[in-house]
């Protein structure tokens, strides 16, 4: 055998074997390069002096289908720029050549004589499709089913050689399916539409026209649609409703409504009734007053318009009982037929209070309010403040027998006018003055004429205040004996006066501090702490003055502690001078305290802060002398003092009830 031969042989089967494995992958992707095609070309040109006809019609066909699928390519590149596009095409055209390629009949059973006349075969071309094959060996292998199924649908849909050569001839066919389809479902819609309309005359025109009125109850003033009138029944929502007369108004009471009601052509005129209900414009009630309880058609003036139909009509929130509500404005809410409304609520008080008129008797002078002249005020609402006033010319104090008017007027605005009389009762005999003595003054100092002075009117009121001093002789730098006058006259004009001497000392202040320290010397020790020295003061004091009752009071305390020095003895007045002159040379903080004036009589003592202890009360004057009480007043606080006063005031002869009543805001506080 002629080993040229056999090696051109083997190349033919080599190519035919690669043939057949292009048959299983030609539906998935064209493997071949340009170059490969052509070396295949060029073995196939050879090749057929080797092959019988069968292959050699096998292989002008490849021939054929290779041109096509040339042309096709550049055609396809020309026309589309996308590479989606292009990626289907070229897709596409392989495909195409898988399936002419899978029908090219290959066979490996030739003579021996042929095979002697196959041409030489080249050993690179050989050799690089050898390459080919072992390289895809694997991946054909893994698409051997999937090119099963693409054999089955390639056969399904074989074509013809030369079937995609005019393309032209297939746009025709698609574009007269697609005017046949256009027309096809423009003739549906035509149906349609004509069959939708025959349908919708026959309803409107031949179907029942079921409609059914029904009377409404509103309210004035509210809205109401014709359709409003419309009741439930067959072809109900097909039925409209307007006015047979264009501008109708509902008006308060029972009224016909005329009714044009329409469904598709047919037109039927009807009538129904309409009720329109007017609410209160206010409800009015009077504070405190008991009604019935309240009933919801109470508020609605024209109910009985209606009585011939059913509505529901009631209080959308519950109100109180009448007389529960105090004097002001609120909202009662309704509901007619589910629509909510309210009717406003007065509550007022126009009912004057009650007052019961009093008569009085007062002395001459006696201020009088007019409260006086009533009593068991009583008002309704029992809102106050209840106003009493004089209504009309106020009451005269002064004057007789008079006729009072009284106003008494609640919080809003109702009065009541009483009336009521007012006896005046005049002084019959002059009014008196106690107090007065003879007055010791320092030459220089001024005198106070009116200290421990009081004056008294027949009735026992007091009137110091009206008390006046004739002091014109006095000259206060000249050292001598003056007199003065005392003049008091009441509210009816009588008066009384009382005369009494003035005596101007020539004193020594230095005198009198000198013998005050001599005394501090004697009952002071160094060690002593200012408490313990206002103890010792107190006990000498005590020891060493007396009382005695003189109306006569220093104007100085220089005065008091040199009439303390010389006499010994004194009133409270004397007492407090002393006590304050020790006290101040002991560098004793301390200050003067008075009973608050107008009192049944005067009275001053001390207030000390020892050792800043905080202000207390000291009192060295000894009245009472008999009330043994346990209360030291050397050192004592502001309770102590109203215990003091409380004692006092409940002795049997001459109660004191004021002792130790003073004006605070007039002093720092005072240790309680």
């Amino acid at each position: 055998m002629d080993p040229v031969n056999d090696q051109n042989s083997k190349a033919v089967d080599d190519v035919a074997e690669y043939l057949s494995e292009q048959q299983i992958s030609a539906d998935l992707e064209m493997e071949l390069s340009y170059e490969q095609r052509a070396a295949l070309q060029r073995i196939l040109q050879d090749a057929p002096l080797l092959m019988s006809e069968e292959e050699l019609a096998a292989q002008q066909s490849f021939q054929q289908q290779s041109e096509i699928w040339q042309r096709n390519t550049q055609s396809g590149q020309q026309r589309n720029t996308q590479s989606d596009q292009q990626r289907n095409t070229q897709s596409d055209q392989q495909n195409l050549e898988a399936q002419n390629l899978t029908q090219i009949p290959i066979t490996r059973h030739r003579t021996q004589t042929v095979r002697q006349q196959r041409p030489v075969v080249s050993e690179p071309e050989v050799n690089e499709l050898k390459t080919k094959k072992s390289g895809r060996s694997e991946r054909i292998s893994a698409r051997k089913s999937a090119a099963r199924n693409a054999r089955k649908s390639t056969k399904s849909n074989e074509q013809r050689p030369g079937q995609n050569e005019n393309t032209n001839g297939q746009d025709r066919p698609k574009k007269r399916s697609s005017q046949n389809v256009i027309i096809t479902v423009v003739l549906i819609i035509i149906l349609s539409a004509a069959s939708f309309f025959g349908w919708y005359y026959w309803w409107t025109t031949y179907a029942t026209f079921d409609y059914k009125l029904h009377p409404i109850v509103i309210l004035e003033g509210q809205h109401i649609e014709p359709g409003d009138f419309l009741a439930h029944g067959e072809n109900f929502q097909r039925v409209t409703a307007v006015y047979r007369n264009p501008v109708f108004r509902p008006t308060p009471g029972k009224q016909e409504v005329q009714l044009t009601l329409t469904m598709g052509w047919r037109i039927v005129d009807a009538s129904t009734t309409l009720y329109v209900l007017t609410p209160l414009s206010v409800l009015e009630h009077e504070f405190a007053e008991v009604r019935p309880e309240l009933n919801a058609a109470d508020l609605v003036l024209n109910t009985d318009a209606a009585a011939d139909t059913s509505f529901d009509l009631h209080f959308a929130e519950e109100p109180k009982l009448l007389e529960d509500y105090a004097v002001g404005e609120y909202n009662l809410r309704l509901s007619l037929n589910g629509v909510a409304f309210d009717v406003p609520l007065v509550v007022a008080d126009t009912i004057a209070p009650e007052a019961v008129p009093v008569d009085n008797d007062i002395m001459i002078g006696e201020e009088l309010r007019p409260e006086a002249f009533v009593t068991g005020v009583s008002d309704a609402s029992d809102h106050l403040p209840i106003l009493i006033t004089y209504y009309g010319e106020e009451a005269d104090a002064f004057g007789r027998d008079q006729n009072i008017s009284v106003k008494v007027e609640d919080y809003y605005g109702n009065y009541t006018v009483v009336q009521a009389k007012l006896t005046v009762k005049h002084n019959t005999e002059p009014p008196v003055i106690e107090g007065t003595d003879t007055v010791l003054s320092m030459v220089g100092d001024p005198v106070m004429y009116l200290q421990g002075v009081t004056a008294y009117d027949d009735f026992g009121r007091d009137i110091t205040e009206r008390v006046t001093v004739d002091s014109s002789d006095v000259d206060q730098y000249t050292i001598g004996v003056y007199t003065v006058t005392y003049r008091v006259e009441d509210f009816t004009g009588l008066s009384f006066e009382v005369e009494e001497k003035v005596h101007v000392l020539d004193l020594d202040i230095d005198v009198v501090n000198e013998e005050v320290d001599k005394i501090l010397e004697d009952i002071i020790e160094e060690d002593m702490t200012q408490l313990e020295q206002v103890h010792a003061i107190f006990s000498w004091v005590r020891s060493n003055i007396t009382y005695a009752l003189n109306r006569d009071r220093p104007e100085t305390a220089y005065e008091g502690a040199y009439r303390a020095l010389r006499e010994r003895r004194g009133n409270c007045y004397i007492f407090y001078s002393i006590s304050e002159l020790l006290l101040t040379r002991a560098e004793i903080p301390n200050m003067l305290i008075e009973r608050i004036p107008g009192t049944s009589t005067r009275h001053r003592w001390n207030l000390i802060n020892p050792d800043g202890l905080g202000w207390h009360h000291f009192d060295s004057y000894p009245y009472p002398m008999r009330l043994g009480l346990g209360i030291q007043r050397a050192f004592f606080t502001s309770s102590q003092a109203l215990e003091y006063t409380r004692m006092i005031s409940n002795l049997d002869e001459r109660p004191m009830p004021d002792y130790y009543t003073f004006d605070p805001s007039l002093y720092p506080p005072i240790v309680q």
